[in-house]
């Protein structure tokens, strides 16, 4: 229980702290469809731990992109060596972590609450780019203008009907920052199959480390 309620703390301080959240279109393949963005990975225990190995220098050149809308040709770019995670406290190079996700809205059915009754919803509100959190609690934005988390609705509730836009599968990106001045895009799996990169370990909540 204590877990649970260190958890759902965690999730709404990052909420509250959030820098933005919102709807964007993304192109892959040549084709653009809508997807929610959250600077932030998601789940009580958020995966890869990604470990950038010492150099002699402290730097390490990777390849990434300017832009995660279009991922168009790739540039270079030196980052501070260290380990990468929501968690770690030396993430030198890191300005922010991403999650691209499908796009789920929810329209009410009829008038109802959530959120232990605390929240009151009218027929035809609207949640919207659904993002889960931990200990079964998503975050929601309602009507779009008021930030909520609450628990996660589903496909079988009742007073809620579910709507899922056509989407690509979820994605994780780090934003960080180059020696070179300028800032680079680069997915989470792509960056750990670079050289001079492994995949490190959750050792408990809130602890990660290199191995």
């Amino acid at each position: 229980m204590f877990k649970r309620i260190l958890l759902l703390l965690a999730c709404s301080l990052l909420i509250l702290n959030a820098f933005d959240s919102y709807t964007a279109p993304i192109t892959r393949h040549k084709i653009t469809k809508n997807m929610a963005i959250y600077n932030f990975w998601s789940r009580e225990y958020p995966k890869p731990v990604i470990y950038i190995k010492p150099t002699k220098n402290g730097w390490l050149r990777i390849r990434g992109y300017p832009s995660v809308r279009h991922l168009d040709k790739k540039v270079s770019c030196l980052v501070k060596t260290g380990l990468y995670h929501p968690w770690s406290e030396d993430n030198t190079s890191v300005k922010e972590f991403y999650t691209l996700a499908p796009k789920i809205s929810y329209i009410a059915l009829r008038d109802t609450t959530i959120g232990d009754g605390k929240i009151k919803i009218k027929k035809n509100d609207i949640l919207e780019n659904e993002a889960y959190l931990a200990e079964g609690e998503c975050y929601y934005i309602f009507n779009k203008t008021k930030r909520i988390t609450t628990y996660c609705l589903d496909e079988d509730n009742r007073d809620f009907k579910r709507v899922k836009e056509p989407s690509f599968p979820t994605e994780q990106w780090l934003y960080l920052e180059c020696r070179e001045g300028y800032n680079i895009f680069v997915q989470d799996k792509d960056l750990l199959k670079q050289k001079g990169v492994t995949e490190g370990v959750i050792k408990g909540y809130g602890r990660v480390s290199s191995k």
